[in-house]
């Protein structure tokens, strides 16, 4: 065990077993946070792959004088990790946040946002949550009036609270029925009898965190039985949970409380789609909002974007794209710097490839101004290509040299974005066949923006002639754009 003491603000427990793909996108994430006036508890549940090499390596170089690595040697599970290493360590922060070995905190100032509640005088603060399919959580906020036993369960992730409270949690809450710790439904188990004891809470509406919902180890993963996220192990851990007495209330709100429920769904809440609304903008409204607060660097990527930037359906139909090739895909950009940006964006901490083939030592140039103004370098690869012209049924158009490609390199994701460049209109009606050496015969998608939509038709229509196995669709990259789906 390595144990740094110290006092800090904010003390974030993150538990870990077999998540060696995850944790160092975990770890990077909160290196992120604006709060540095933090303490790291990081507990490897006996892993049995290197989980707690790599998270040991890296909190010695993300988090020096910052941090306490435990490894068990026998497997514990969270809830008996909250009793034996988190509660004897409360006098070591204000507050205590909750992050596990293989999801992310994605807004970099979550963490400050949260200490200027604490420093206002609540007790436990919340906000909502994301998962890597693109899924929305369900939190929200609580009504003070009501226990909190009775509104569901609305505080998941991030959720934090005053250190001090769980000094007040009984062992008994954090074990089922039968005597035995629980093994699922944890976070409740944590959450509940802090909530009992304060009615001095915040929920803040930003989806500041990323959880990986695709872990093949998680409870939902392993139960076919699985209702969404929540397995029959944790639905019936849950309502144990639930039918716990509560913990008396010992710190009330400090006003009389009104109910904020209604009020705060209202405010955040997505638009309601109606026959009078305008759908299209309502969508891009809820996207936009979404894609905001899941990636903060989108905001820089649209502002170096240029005039003609993306609107936020057409880089939620990318991000779907590119995050439905795999945890590690390899992407290639061919065009316009808007969707290159967009893509450095939603790729920024993913083990990803995004290659970006430009046809002039201009272009190049550009591309890598655009990245730098935005803050989006890490992970790219510009790579400057001679034009050739390239020859399909009657037409032939110039294009990037795609020769220069090793054959033995696949791209799972291809965007050509040739939307008000200077490339013909006909260099679109040979992009796939120029490419389709270096397409991965696992699957891939094809993202196509023309100069025009007649173009796209066509197209769409002059690559079904001559291939079998793919699938089409017209205006499916946010109601633009030609979208190939090829393979699995």
């Amino acid at each position: 065990m390595t144990e740094i003491a110290g006092e800090a603000k904010a003390l974030i427990f993150m538990t870990a077993r077999d998540c060696e793909i995850y944790v160092r996108q975990s770890l990077a994430s909160l290196s992120r946070q604006t709060l540095d006036d933090l303490h790291v508890l990081f507990i490897d549940d006996r892993s049995d792959d290197d989980t707690g090499i790599i998270a040991a390596a890296l909190l010695n170089d993300l988090f020096p004088n910052r941090h306490t690595f435990i490894r068990n040697e026998t497997r514990l599970g969270k809830s008996r990790n909250v009793w034996e290493h988190l509660r004897p360590r409360t006098k070591m922060a204000e507050f205590i946040a909750v992050l596990d070995g293989d999801d992310q905190v994605i807004i970099p100032n979550i963490l400050e946002r949260m200490s200027e509640s604490y420093a206002g005088g609540q007790d436990v603060v919340w906000t909502n949550f994301i998962t890597d399919g693109g899924g929305v959580g369900g939190n929200g906020a609580l009504d003070p009036n009501l226990s909190p036993r009775r509104q569901g369960w609305k505080t998941s992730h991030l959720f934090s609270f005053r250190a001090l409270l769980l000094d007040n949690v009984p062992e008994g809450y954090l074990r089922d029925d039968a005597g035995q710790w629980f093994m699922a439904a944890c976070d409740i188990a944590l959450a509940l009898p802090i909530l009992d004891q304060t009615r001095r809470y915040e929920f803040i509406p930003v989806n500041a965190h990323r959880y990986t919902a695709t872990n093949p180890y998680s409870h939902h993963n392993l139960d076919p039985q699985s209702r969404g996220l929540n397995s029959t192990a944790q639905q019936r851990s849950a309502q144990e949970v639930f039918n716990k007495p509560p913990l008396p209330l010992t710190r009330p709100a400090k006003t009389a409380a009104t109910p904020v429920v209604a009020s705060v769904a209202a405010e955040h809440r997505a638009p309601v789609i109606s026959a009078t609304a305008d759908a299209a903008q309502a969508w891009q409204e809820t996207a936009g909002q979404i894609l905001v607060a899941g990636y903060p660097t989108l905001l820089d990527a649209q502002s170096a974007a240029g005039r003609d930037m993306l609107t936020p359906m057409q880089i939620w139909a990318l991000r779907r794209a590119a995050l439905s090739r795999g945890d590690s895909p390899n992407i290639l950009h061919i065009g316009a710097p808007r969707s290159a940006l967009a893509l450095a964006s939603i790729l920024s901490g993913l083990d990803a490839g995004l290659n970006c083939l430009c046809l002039s030592p201009e272009q190049v140039g550009d591309m890598e101004a655009r990245f730098v103004a935005s803050g989006l370098t890490e992970g790219i690869s510009i790579i400057e290509s001679e034009a050739t012209n390239i020859n399909f049924e009657e037409f032939s158009a110039a294009f990037p040299d795609t020769r220069q490609i090793s054959d033995d390199i696949k791209f799972d994701l291809v965007v050509v974005d040739l939307w008000n460049t200077s490339y013909p209109t006909e260099s679109a009606l040979v992009a796939l066949p120029a490419l389709a050496n270096n397409l991965s015969p696992r699957g891939f998608g094809f993202c196509l923006f023309a100069q025009d939509r007649a173009t796209e038709a066509l197209a769409a229509k002059r690559w079904a002639s001559v291939s079998t196995g793919l699938k089409f669709g017209l205006d499916a990259i946010g109601g633009s754009g030609l979208m190939v789906i090829g393979g699995r």
